[in-house]
């Protein structure tokens, strides 16, 4: 069962078919992600507190994914470091990087899971939720913090199996995770009569069971890259490295968490409505970003290998053959969901002032998916040629240098109401592509990580 398929990533001629065959296992988990979403969504939108609930979940989820931040950052690092060690031929070096990845991703989810279950309640009431929103807040976010540790553990093995350029496996053990998921969120919230709770232990539960399978694979002696507990050592230099190359893309990722936590924060200011509305939306919306992430994350592990191969041009027409496509799908999928927009909306409220609220937002997120691939595109391409520091500068001027600042501009200095946010929202992802560009046109396609003498 050896998964490396360096050869779609280094020698496939038409590269529009590698990248198709690499990502569509990949865009399949992310939808079925997405779905599992809509799903938990369904069911708590015929609760009797939906609105509480949802806008609960929407406030949470910021700060879950701030926490998730830091094992996305050594995700990132692992794919850039360890296929560009594979890519030059360093093989012993991509163990020794590969096991500190692992050893670093369960340390790391072990303090976070504290620290979310700690602080959480806290966290949510300085940003204004309160009553049945606080409870419900504090309630999914404490029982989601024990997902930290397995969350971790598979985003390192994924990150190991990417940079092979195996993107079947991750996703078969994903899609059980979900599945799982799917059928434990209906069974708890519908017929135990859970609620929120029972949601939240769902997706707890469904990503425990596939990590005892990770851990196999990554020691299996079939697999093409096989760990021995020899590998698990916290060595300095390549602590050095790989952090070094990790934190630009954890801050990258922990300031926009940061920052949509903040939004949220403002979202709710306007009323439960209005965050609820924003979060249904959002789960729609998921359902065209989640194609260009798995574009990007595969442009990663493309960049990578070759930069290491010592393919430039190869490293950049594959940045052209994602962005194509990325475009290519988003305005497929807006054709698709626009004129579905009511009808979806509608499955996941009970409450018809946030229908009305969430098919006023969805218009304007929906008209801006196309901008949304490029950034993702960008930001793959930041990250698998080791320039994680344009990640952190994409992302951060994005949010905290336009996004932001216009929602308050537009919230104490206009009577715009709500609908400011989407403003700022569509304003912010038009100016963040020219930025984007600009850096994009900065990368040398040079070869970040070397084995190291010992």
């Amino acid at each position: 069962m050896r998964k490396d398929r360096s050869n779609l990533l280094l020698h496939e001629q038409n590269m529009y078919k590698s990248f198709i065959i690499l990502a569509l296992p990949v865009f399949g988990a992310n939808m079925l992600k997405s779905f599992h979403d809509l799903v938990d969504t369904y069911f708590i939108g015929q609760l009797s507190n939906s609105v509480a609930a949802q806008a609960g979940i929407s406030i949470a989820w910021p700060m879950i994914n701030m926490m998730i931040a830091f094992n996305t950052g050594l995700a990132v690092a692992g794919v850039a470091v360890i296929s560009q060690l594979l890519g030059s031929k360093s093989k012993e070096e991509a163990h020794r990087y590969a096991g500190l990845l692992v050893a670093l991703s369960v340390t790391l989810g072990l303090l976070i899971n504290l620290l979310l279950f700690i602080f959480s309640p806290a966290v949510m009431r300085m940003l204004g939720a309160e009553g049945e929103v606080l409870a419900c807040a504090s309630l999914y976010s404490r029982i989601r913090a024990f997902e930290m540790v397995f969350t971790f553990i598979f985003a390192a093995f994924q990150a190991i199996r990417q940079a092979q350029g195996d993107t079947v496996t991750p996703v078969i053990l994903n899609v059980t995770a979900l599945v799982i998921n799917i059928i434990l969120t209906a069974y708890f919230v519908k017929g135990l009569n859970m609620g929120l709770a029972g949601a939240a232990l769902a997706t707890v539960i469904g990503q425990m069971v596939i990590v005892p399978v990770c851990l196999y694979l990554l020691f299996s002696k079939k697999e093409a890259l096989c760990l021995s507990l020899s590998d698990f050592r916290f060595d300095t230099y390549r602590i050095k490295r790989l952090v070094g190359i990790a934190l630009p893309s954890a801050g990258s990722q922990a300031l926009a968490s940061l920052g949509f936590l903040v939004l949220q924060g403002v979202v709710l200011s306007y009323g439960a409505e209005v965050a609820a509305a924003f979060s249904i939306g959002n789960k729609i919306t998921n359902l065209l970003l989640m194609p260009v992430i798995a574009l990007g994350s595969i442009l990663s592990a493309y960049v990578g290998q070759n930069i290491g191969a010592g393919n430039k041009e190869r490293a950049k027409k594959s940045y052209i053959v994602s962005r194509n496509l990325g475009l290519i799908i988003s305005v497929i999928g807006i054709s698709i969901l626009f004129p579905l927009r009511r009808w979806a909306l509608g499955l996941l409220t009970n409450d018809a002032k946030t229908l009305s609220i969430a098919m006023e937002y969805i218009v304007w997120v929906l008209l801006t998916q196309p901008l949304m691939a490029m950034f993702q595109n960008y930001q793959g391409l930041f990250n698998g040629s080791g320039n994680t520091r344009y990640s952190l500068y994409q992302a951060t001027v994005r949010l905290w240098v336009i996004r932001l600042p216009l929602i308050v501009f537009f919230k104490n200095c206009t009577n715009i109401g709500y609908s400011s946010i989407w403003y700022a929202m569509m304003i912010s992802n038009i100016l963040i592509t020219f930025y984007g560009k600009w850096l994009a046109g900065k990368i040398t396609y040079e070869v970040k990580v070397k084995a190291k003498k010992e």
